[in-house]
Formats: C-alpha cells, structure tokens, sequence
C-alpha cells in the first residue's frame, strides 16, 4: 500500500495545519505516504521538515489517492484503486452545490465529525462516508512555552478567541456576551487573535475595534464608553511557538462560531486544559462531549452575510448554529467563578480535557487511518 496524500498544506491556514497533521500522522503510523500540494492563496506557511522529505518522494506504485481538497477541485483517477475525498463542511447541508456530483464520483469519503454524515447525506452523497478526525502531535503541549506578555493583564483571567475574522466565527456574539457579563471592576478580559487574508495587520485592528466599539454602543449599559472593559485585539501572522505562548497565557478559550468543521485553537486550549466554551456545533461536539469544556446550546437559522465564498455554498438554503447569547454568558460567568474559587470541578474540566485529548495524538489517528485502509484492500 502506497498512498498519494495531495492537499493544501503549504497555505496559512487551519486546512493546511490539518493537512500536515494527517500526513504526519500517517507517516507515524507507517504508511508510505507521498504528498503533493494544492495552493488556494498566496501565502506561505513554513513547511515541516519531514512533509519537504515526503513531498520529495517519487509517487510511482501509490495505489491509494487522498484528496483534502476543496470539492471543487476533486478529480477520479482510474489509475487508483481507491479514490478518497476528504473534506469539510459546517453547514446543515451543500445540496444546491457541485459538491455532492464531485464527491459522488470518488470511491469513498472521509468526514471530520459525526455531524457531517448527515449533512453529507442530505446532500446526496451516496459513497462509503467514513469519520476520521482531526489529529495532533502531543508533545507541543509538553514543551516548555513562556506565557505571552501582555503587560497590566498578566493576572486577569483571560478569555480569549483565535480565529479568521468572518461572519461564521460569530464574533459579535462573544464581544456581546462578554460586556453584558463583566464589568470593569472584575479581574477577566477578552482578549482577540484574529486574522484575514489580504488584510494588512492595522486595518485589521481598526476593523475589529470598531466591531467592539459597536458592539459596546449597541448595548447600552454605559453612557462612557470608557466604563466597558477594555479588550485586548491582535492581529498578524504568529508562529506555532508564539500561538502557544498565547495558550499558556490565557484561561478559557470560547468560540461562539456559527459552524466548525472541528476548530483547532478549541482542540489546543483543551489539550492545555483551558476549558474551551463553544457552541453544540460540529467537531466541537465530538471532542467535548466527555467534559473537557463546555457546550453551550443554541438555534439553527438560514446562513446569512458569508459573502467572501464560492457563489454556491454558505447560501441561504443551508442553516447554521447560532449560539444562545444569555447561555454564553452564564457558562462563562461559571467558569470564571470556578476559576476564582479554584472549584474541585474546574480542575477537573482542566484534567479531563488534557486526557481526551490523547484519543487523538498522531498515533491513535494514524493508526485509524492505516486500519481503513487496510479493510479498504
């Protein structure tokens, strides 16, 4: 067995870490694994010195394909005697996309959550549909990072959020949720890790403060501005090493997003034992399902304003989560409060989040990988 991994691991991008990670973690797990690359942007990521060794390799005798592509992109080749899709998604459905043509032409498709059968499903997939999760190397989480500085808010609690600036992270929910919840006089603050392709790190700054701004003013619990708490907002390109750094400084990672696929920064601060708070979405579901953060409940409705996508898909015919605010609040007015009174329950969440997420190590995932394809055969 000789497996053709061709996806969009040399991006700046969530899909290109999980990309690296399923590759690496079949080369773990040993299976001769090549890889190819596939651009969507014009970014550049630094490249794992193993993936540049295995991207070297000659392809010849690879008699599996993956393809984590876009399903836009998606190509049978008959020359394999397996073709496999994997691919996200994180809404109720893409029925009224060329996604469900393009991957009913594959032999089998791979999903990263158990929701995403039944949205595949709903959307007229009819191949062998088989759940692989999101995989990570664990022993990043054993090194030994110095916390982020951040001057005066070094002994807050920290909330925090890192992610692409988008409709779908549901940003406002959290800035909403967070100013309703704690005032100025209380130890915790937001703080806001954000990126955008093809958005110069100032612009980005001002468009996420004037986002807050507008939040705060929406509200209208103060009449000064200046009586909300104050939140920290980063934005530009930080390394693997420096977004760890940020992790080991901040408490509780919330994501309030509309959909996920999986949300690796959720993954990681459980990993680190941050308590993540995300909506009952997605991958999130199936990783925090046995305590190591918090679900918090919410509706579905049509999607709405995710312009920046193909013409077809995050359209009004598709229905993604929204977050019951009021829920967010008291979840993470709880867990600051445990955090406070240092709750035998809190350091529990924290010890079952760091243990769960060993099912998902390289080695648990890669090995899941070499099973399937091994009953493929």
């Amino acid at each position: 067995m000789k497996v053709l991994y061709i996806g969009h691991y040399r991006d700046v991008s969530g899909w290109a870490r999980a990309a690296t990670d399923y590759i690496l973690a079949m080369d773990r797990a040993g299976i001769d694994v090549v890889c190819r690359p596939v651009k969507l942007n014009q970014s550049v990521a630094p490249v794992d010195p193993r993936i540049e060794e295995l991207e070297s390799k000659d392809s010849s005798g690879c008699n599996i394909c993956i393809q984590h592509v876009l399903p836009h992109h998606l190509d049978y080749n008959g020359r394999f005697d397996k073709n496999i899709a994997l691919y996200a998604t994180e809404t109720s459905n893409f029925f009224f996309s060329s996604w469900g043509k393009k991957i009913n032409c594959m032999d089998e498709a791979w999903v990263i959550n158990q929701s995403m059968i039944e949205s595949s499903r709903k959307s007229g997939v009819d191949i062998p549909i088989r759940v692989i999760p999101h995989t990570c190397e664990m022993s990043k989480f054993e090194q030994n990072v110095e916390p982020l500085d951040i001057g005066e808010y070094n002994s807050n609690f920290i909330f925090y959020f890192i992610g692409e600036a988008n409709k779908r992270k549901n940003l406002p929910a959290l800035i909403r949720a967070f100013n309703t919840e704690f005032t100025i006089n209380e130890p915790a603050t937001l703080l806001l890790k954000v990126n955008k392709y093809g958005t110069e790190r100032e612009e980005l700054n001002g468009i996420i403060s004037s986002l807050c701004a507008d939040v705060k003013t929406g509200l209208k619990l103060y009449g000064n501005p200046e009586f909300y708490p104050k939140e920290i907002i980063i934005t530009g390109y930080m390394s693997e090493e420096q977004i760890l750094s940020l992790h080991h400084r901040c408490d509780c990672f919330v994501a309030p997003s509309h959909g996920e696929a999986w949300c690796i920064p959720a993954f990681d601060a459980m990993a680190l034992g941050n308590t993540p708070i995300c909506g009952r979405v997605g991958g999130m579901i199936d990783f925090l399902k046995d305590g190591g953060g918090v679900l918090v409940d919410g509706s579905s409705e049509p999607v709405f304003g995710m312009l920046e996508t193909f013409q077809d898909i995050y359209t009004g015919q598709e229905d993604w989560f929204n977050i019951d605010t009021r829920s967010l609040q008291k979840e993470m007015r709880s867990i600051y409060e445990s955090w406070k009174n240092k709750d035998e329950s809190y350091l529990e969440m924290k010890r079952k989040g760091i243990e769960t997420a060993e099912k998902y190590s390289y080695e648990s995932i890669g090995n899941l990988i070499k099973q399937e394809l091994e009953n493929a055969n």
